[in-house]
């Protein structure tokens, strides 16, 4: 395989990552995440284990849980709004795990 083509299919994978992130999907992902990472931050004890699980975690409850989100805070059903609300479910679904798991 030559090199030109290793890289080509690199930044091929890359720019597919990046259009697929920058859509409604991707973001719903990304704030999620973000609603996991936050909710580490907000911990007392900060492992690193902890903070990648957390983020796994807010993925998971943001992906399946902004419509409940969503319809319990009668936001409208926007993009930005849909973001919002997939940030919040990120962040409370890993609150509910603390519950849980205590």
């Amino acid at each position: 395989m030559e090199y030109d083509s290793i890289l080509g299919t690199i930044f091929l994978w890359c720019s597919i990552a990046a259009i697929w992130l920058s859509g409604e999907s991707g973001r719903v992902l990304v704030a999620a995440g973000l609603g996991g990472l936050v909710r580490w931050f907000n911990s007392e004890k900060r492992r690193v284990r902890d903070g990648i699980a957390a983020v796994v975690g807010g993925c998971i409850s943001g992906i399946y849980l902004w419509p409940i989100v969503l319809w319990a805070l009668s936001m409208d059903h926007t993009s930005h709004s849909i973001a919002m609300a997939s940030f919040v479910a990120g962040t409370l679904g890993m609150s509910f795990v603390k519950i849980i798991t205590a």
